[in-house]
């Protein structure tokens, strides 16, 4: 009969494959089982049994009736994906590394760098939450926003997303042929992205009109928080008395560096941030330990969809606050904790086991922070051949002035009239 269960060796077998499914999911939850003479704990013990039981029997159909031949390690892997996928985009499932097989006997792929760019899956698209500034990916025009369609030849729908994050984070040792759909453009584009490094310091500053000064942060690593501090120092030195830290298209990063800069802004015994887990020892709060190295007037930060992760939490730490104002676009909403848990055959499970929230309670993750002041993002300007490709002649003109970055502007009107109304502000 079709549906009759086999007996015998399959028994075995199917035995074998629930025992193996409940060690995963064991180790997954994170759950310990003892004895115990409890009720309930037994009868949970009972529903996960039962459980396996019915997903045994489907590998066990599956692989006698099904019209291709499918190993059950095929499919546990697969149920494993579904089964981290169903949580959120960002929690999966990573197999155990096959075997690395060096070609012809030669050296290995050589470390060429990084891309620069961070991904997330948003409304089941793989989005670009942003290039890095002055990284690979920035210098290849990607811009955040954009949809990763392909990669290469190879449509991302059908490559597990654990891959495709692995394949953009860290060091990188080829050139990537990417196809993107654009806000504004009719057809996709293919743009190249070759493996290099990120120039320039994370931040740097500069002293504006009506005595505000300009921190910008490009991204958040062990230098940010050092840097910061003699942008400060200098900014403080000229008489600013108002400050612009401008965190649009600043993409995930270290957290305890934007932590580590709000020390520096913030006063002594200040909430920065808030993390909270369920597992015990996950969730904590974040005060600030020392003095402020700059304190002067106004904060105004600015942000945008290409604002995430460790830039959230730093923009978070002013929501809210005296003096504090966030201008600009809804961020991204990706501030979370992840763990790494390794199972016995090699593979590993990552999940969020934590959230960032602000000061006032509000999480991050998903959500995302809401502008004090929403301005809309402007209109694409009509790009032309001409803008593409500059003739020799206009090049050896003098360069004009760049026009101020209207956002900055609008800020700084904001600083001015924060003094105007509290008095205390002024200098």
């Amino acid at each position: 009969m079709a549906n009759e269960i086999i007996k015998g060796d399959t028994m075995r077998t199917r035995l074998g494959i629930a025992r193996f499914l409940c060690v995963l999911v064991l180790i997954a939850s994170g759950a310990i089982f003892v004895c115990s003479h409890d009720a309930s704990l037994q009868a949970g013990e009972t529903n996960i049994y039962k459980t396996l039981d019915i997903i045994s029997d489907v590998i066990t159909i599956i692989q006698r009736d099904y019209i291709e031949k499918v190993s059950s390690e095929k499919l546990i892997q697969d149920a494993l994906r579904g089964m981290l996928a169903s949580l959120d985009s960002y929690s999966h499932y990573i197999p155990p590394p096959e075997p690395k097989v060096t070609p012809s006997g030669g050296a290995p792929p050589q470390d060429l760098g990084t891309y620069g760019l961070e991904v997330a899956y948003k409304n089941k698209l793989l989005t670009v939450v942003a290039p890095i500034e002055n990284g690979p990916a920035w210098k290849s025009r990607l811009k955040s926003g954009d949809i990763i369609l392909k990669i290469g030849e190879e449509s991302v729908e059908e490559r597990p997303f654990d891959e495709l994050v692995h394949q953009f984070r860290g060091s990188a040792s080829k050139e990537l042929l990417l196809q993107v759909a654009r806000r504004g453009e009719r057809d996709f584009l293919n743009l190249t992205i070759r493996p290099g490094k990120i120039d320039g310091p994370p931040a740097r500053s500069e002293m504006l009109a009506e005595k505000v000064g300009l921190l910008r942060i490009t991204r958040f690593d062990p230098h940010t928080a050092p840097g910061i501090v003699d942008c400060l120092k200098k900014l403080k030195a000229v008489g600013a008395n108002g400050l612009i830290i401008d965190l649009r298209d600043c993409p995930a990063g270290d957290t305890a560096a934007a932590i580590a800069v709000a020390e520096l802004l913030l006063p002594q015994g200040e909430l920065i941030t808030t993390l909270r887990g369920r597992a015990e020892g996950t969730s904590k709060e974040f005060r600030s330990q020392s003095k402020p190295v700059f304190e002067r007037g106004p904060f105004v930060v600015l942000i945008n969809g290409g604002t995430s992760g460790a830039a959230e939490v730093l923009a978070g730490a002013f929501q809210g606050r005296k003096g504090g104002m966030l201008m600009g676009q809804k961020s991204f909403g990706c501030a979370f904790e992840e763990g790494s848990f390794n199972l016995k055959d090699g593979s590993v499970i990552q999940m969020i086991t934590a959230v960032y929230e602000t000061p006032d309670g509000q999480e991050i993750q998903d959500e995302g922070l809401d502008p004090d002041i929403e301005v809309p993002i402007p209109p694409l300007p009509p790009e032309t051949a001409e803008e593409k490709k500059p003739e020799k002649k206009k090049v050896k003109e003098k360069k004009e002035e760049k026009p101020l970055d209207p956002m900055v502007q609008r800020a700084i009107d904001l600083i001015k009239g924060i003094r105007i109304i509290n008095p205390q502000e002024r200098e």
